[in-house]
């Protein structure tokens, strides 16, 4: 009989377990959680799961994922496999942490860290918006890699938690990164989708394995095709609106955060960036950086 074992997952004021069996099930959790720290509850399942718990399962022929009761993912055990259920699990696993999030703001982005200036790099944006690309590329050019997908402030804190996952491209997107990226030397540790890739932070060569820095700089991408290149000072109040535009857990907040958003518009310089290609930042980046 195989144990079940059990992944904890803290974060942002929220929490969630995965039970998991199977040696295929335990390089997953491994593969998409294994840089969130450990917890109280890690190891052996006993008693005192969280509320809500996800169960993965590899029976050496097929990969199974419930979240409770309700079946989510059931697939032969293949690499398609595990990239599909990759995606469900993580997809709904951050749905449910952004969903249940209190204590500060949550919000849709990227981080990084600038460690030659000494500076936390907060990319708030939409999804579309080009924040993972634009994170991988960033990466790359020296700047440590934090998230590409949530990012939390606590209230009243100037310190920003990253969730660490792997960065999740869509294949759409490696076009304009295969320059500066070998995809095919990498390719053994990147597990492909039909739509998109999950890419370890380690293959980008350098990643933060702690994941929180101080809020230094916000800035709100847009990538354009074919688009002139726009660095845009906003003032304090733009920063606000900005910010709540990628809130996610506004409805869990007194005043639906707008106090915790105006202190750090108000501390934080912000800008608007907007790129048609990486090869207009090429030569500007540390220009930019600098200047701020």
């Amino acid at each position: 009989m195989r144990v079940m074992r059990r992944k904890l997952v803290s974060f942002a004021g929220s929490k969630l377990s995965i039970e998991y069996s199977g040696p295929r099930a335990a390089a997953l959790v491994d593969y998409l959680y294994g840089r969130v720290p450990p917890g109280p509850g890690d190891g052996v399942v006993d008693k005192g799961a969280s509320p809500l718990v996800y169960r993965l399962a590899d029976d050496g022929r097929r990969l199974t994922l419930c979240r409770g009761e309700t079946l989510l993912f059931d697939g032969l055990l293949a690499t398609q496999s595990e990239a599909n259920l990759a995606d469900a699990l993580l997809g709904d696993s951050c749905h449910h942490l952004a969903k249940e999030s209190r204590g500060g703001l949550l919000f849709h982005a990227a981080a990084l860290v600038d460690r030659a200036r000494g500076r936390g790099l907060l990319f708030p944006g939409a999804i579309g918006a080009g924040k993972t690309t634009l994170a991988a590329w960033l990466a790359l050019q020296g700047l440590t890699y934090l998230t590409d997908e949530l990012v939390f402030v606590p209230e009243g804190a100037d310190e920003m938690h990253a969730f660490p996952r792997p960065l999740n491209l869509k294949s759409s997107a490696e076009p304009a990164l295969s320059p500066y990226f070998d995809f095919e030397a990498h390719e053994a540790a990147i597990l492909r989708g039909p739509g998109a890739s999950l890419i370890p932070p380690a293959s980008l060569g350098s990643h933060d394995v702690v994941s929180r820095s101080g809020v230094g700089l916000l800035i709100f991408p847009r990538y354009v095709p074919n688009s002139d290149l726009v660095w845009q000072a906003l003032s304090k109040a733009q920063a606000g609106l900005a910010l709540m535009e990628c809130l996610v857990n506004a409805r869990n907040l007194p005043g639906h955060g707008f106090a915790e958003i105006a202190r750090l518009a108000r501390a934080t310089p912000a800008y608007r960036l907007c790129y048609g290609g990486f090869d207009q930042l090429e030569d500007r980046l540390e220009m930019l950086l600098d200047g701020l």
